[in-house]
């Protein structure tokens, strides 16, 4: 992409960044297709399985945030009592 003297070539930069975009549009097309015949062939399967991953996936985060916040409840007590502990000396 550098010509001899360092400088970047704009002409070689657009070639590279044409080919680029013209493989991300060739698997974003790929993938519009198959989407299709995916939801043709199994599309109420995939809806059930939707559901069982929603279901699982939402107990899994409110778990999560049940963590996050003992977690955090944790380092308030300690900042709490380092605070005291600073305090006495």
């Amino acid at each position: 992409m550098h010509g001899g003297k360092g400088a970047v070539d704009p002409v070689e930069m657009g070639v590279v960044m044409w080919k680029q975009a013209f493989h991300s549009a060739m698997m974003e097309v790929q993938a519009e297709k198959l989407k299709k015949r995916i939801e043709a062939a199994w599309g109420p399967m995939m809806d059930k399985v939707a559901d069982a991953a929603i279901e699982s996936m939402g107990k899994l985060w409110q778990s999560m945030l049940q963590q996050a916040g003992a977690e955090q409840e944790f380092r308030e007590k300690l900042a709490r009592i380092w605070s005291e502990g600073q305090k006495q000396k």
